[in-house]
């Protein structure tokens, strides 16, 4: 069975002079919608390798390493979701420039760099959603996380637990969202599953129907939105989105998790109530629980 094709719909676009905080709140934030801001940061920002060598050269990032054809295999027959190993940035680039980041399915994903000098250049952007907007970070001292991989990645669809922004910073990137409402015709794992509850089972580009028969369902509110440099989207709690890095040689984006306001959207579905539980233990508790329970299921 193939997928039924549907023209995808558009986000809301719109200058930070046009989107006043009065605006944002009314129309995106407390409905709980996603928006783009076309020129969030100056254009002549561009954060490619030679900028990250130099403001990030020193320390270790943690790199998810996907492995050769992990992505050929149906999501369900997978048996973790990666491994990680720590590398510089002069390394990752390194893998980058040679090839091989794409080859192994390398992806530098979700580092900590609220406190570095690359961190710094965009501090007035940064205010902008703080001060103006009025986001609060989940957690004030990891308020913003570096993202870095080739062209042709792309992370599986998912939802986050706190409302998100992404910020392209080089490259281009193309998001495929769902609103929460459709989660049911996502085939999300099961909350003690081999794969994070959060991540769906559904290979959206080549789904198999048979496997899936709902997912055709979900197509009705399937939204796309290409970022370039300068754009920021914001992707509400429970949104699914899937994020596929385009063009040639390498992506880079920064993202930030907020504080969700009004706070009953945390609430709009059982997984988001479970992961609102969650978050009030340490992590550590929480994943060697789920590791036990699918130890036992097995």
């Amino acid at each position: 069975m193939t997928n039924k094709a549907s023209t995808p719909k558009a986000i809301d676009r719109f200058t930070k002079i046009e989107l006043t905080a009065e605006k944002f709140d009314k129309n995106y934030r407390i409905p709980g919608r996603p928006v783009v801001v076309t020129d969030f940061l100056d254009s002549s920002i561009d954060w490619n390798l030679d900028f990250l060598r130099r403001h990030l050269g020193e320390g270790k990032f943690a790199v998810r390493d996907y492995g050769e054809g992990h992505f050929d295999a149906p999501r369900n027959q997978w048996t973790k979701y990666c491994d990680h190993v720590q590398m510089s940035i002069h390394d990752f680039a390194t893998h980058i420039t040679d090839g091989s980041a794409k080859k192994r399915n390398l992806y530098l994903a979700q580092n900590p760099i609220g406190e570095t000098e690359a961190a710094k250049t965009i501090a007035d952007e940064m205010r902008f959603l703080t001060q103006v907007l009025g986001f609060e970070p989940i957690i004030p001292e990891v308020s913003l996380n570096l993202w870095l991989g080739p062209a042709g990645h792309a992370e599986p669809l998912h939802f986050d637990p706190g409302d998100g922004t992404m910020m392209l910073l080089h490259g281009q990137k193309k998001v495929i969202l769902y609103p929460p409402k459709q989660s049911a015709n996502l085939y999300p794992f099961g909350f003690y599953d081999v794969l994070p509850f959060w991540v769906s089972q559904v290979n959206i580009e080549d789904p198999d129907l048979g496997e899936h028969p709902n997912f055709n369902k979900a197509q009705q509110d399937r939204y796309e939105v290409v970022l370039s440099p300068g754009q920021v989207l914001f992707i509400p709690t429970q949104w699914w989105h899937e994020v596929v890095a385009e063009g040639e040689g390498y992506v880079c984006s920064c993202n930030c998790f907020w504080k969700v306001k009004p706070l009953n959207r945390k609430f709009q579905s059982l997984r988001g109530a479970v992961l609102f539980a969650m978050n009030l233990l340490p992590w550590h508790w929480v994943l060697r629980f789920n590791r036990f329970i699918y130890k036992f299921k097995k």
